[in-house]
């Protein structure tokens, strides 16, 4: 597809997208549920690393633009919602339009993915517009927090793993320094697609998704050790959290079932299509379950209360891609009659 093209669908997205990145902007505070904002505050003006505690001190990619942004001089200045002391107007819009910008970027590449594999413009416009539409972009990834970028990677990361490339060891790299959820995540998908096909290339991409969960382990322990969070990371305390539960159960089911607008509609379909006698990838229904099955377990271990959904979010473009794998047959058979 011709670079005109994605264009189009860059501008289309960036149109869709903008009210909300006004309104969040305009309205948004970071108070009710995105207090991170108030520990990546300090990279976003200051690129002060030394005094955030980690993991934040970890996410310096999407810091470190934000940061730029603010050096550039880049500014809208008008009435909004988050006025506080000590914290300057300047940050929170860079950080929100940094995010907006990710956001652009992710629905392209979803789109992207998707037309390089099933060759559908329109299909695939809709799995960019989805993600436009999700719960967890609404709500999460145009605030002033750093999971915008994250998602992005993590969408570059499904263009090269289903085209079994290795410019996604480049990524990996990167993803050292913005969010490690994304190893554990690859890591399963990898040993699932292994145990069933075989090729040497998803053992590879296991391999190289330990090596960097082992350096960001690394790194966290020694040159961004801080003490805070520190059992977040601990073996110990994972397994006591997971036989003791540390937070509400029935308001951390409200909470994620309410982020996971995408994937129920995703399970709706395989339901459809089973339903209607078509045939849907049981395999790949299996993998996201066990996905999901996954970053539950993290949460209780590490404690993340309500926040399951919010990381679950993260893996948005496979689920996306899943979808429209799912709905691509549906819309030939349709066609075709």
């Amino acid at each position: 597809m011709a670079f005109k093209s994605f264009f189009k669908a860059w501008v289309a997205y960036a149109l869709l997208a903008f009210p909300m990145f006004y309104f969040v902007y305009k309205y948004g505070t970071p108070d009710l549920g995105l207090k991170d904002f108030y520990d990546y505050y300090k990279l976003y003006s200051n690129w002060d690393i030394a005094n955030v505690d980690a993991p934040f001190n970890m996410r310096l990619l999407s810091s470190f633009f934000v940061f730029l942004f603010n050096k550039l001089g880049f500014n809208y200045h008008t009435h909004i919602s988050f006025i506080k002391a000590g914290y300057d107007q300047q940050v929170f819009f860079n950080a929100i339009l940094f995010n907006f910008l990710c956001i652009i970027a992710t629905c392209v590449v979803i789109f992207h993915t998707c037309y390089k594999q099933f060759g559908n413009v329109l299909l695939s416009f809709i799995g960019g517009l989805l993600y436009l539409l999700g719960f967890g972009t609404i709500f999460f990834e145009y605030m002033p927090i750093t999971d915008a970028l994250s998602i992005l990677l993590f969408a570059l990361v499904l263009n090269s793993y289903l085209a079994e490339k290795y410019t996604i060891i480049f990524y990996l790299v990167l993803l050292i320094f913005q969010r490690e959820y994304v190893f554990l995540a690859l890591g399963l998908i990898c040993l699932l697609d292994y145990w069933k096909y075989r090729r040497k290339y998803f053992l590879h991409i296991l391999l190289a998704a330990i090596g960097c969960f082992g350096i960001y382990y690394l790194l966290r322990k020694t040159l961004f050790y801080t003490p805070t969070y520190d059992h977040q990371a601990s073996p110990g305390y994972f397994l006591n959290s997971l036989v003791h539960l540390k937070f509400p159960l029935g308001s951390y089911i409200k909470q994620t079932v309410m982020t996971l607008n995408i994937f129920i509609l995703y399970l709706f379909i395989v339901f459809y299509k089973k339903m209607i006698k078509m045939k849907a990838d049981n395999f790949e229904l299996v993998k996201l379950l066990l996905l999901f099955v996954q970053i539950n377990v993290i949460s209780f271990a590490a404690v993340f209360g309500n926040n399951t959904g919010r990381y679950f979010y993260i893996l948005i473009p496979l689920i996306i891609y899943q979808l429209i794998k799912e709905v691509e047959p549906l819309v030939s058979k349709h066609t075709t009659i």
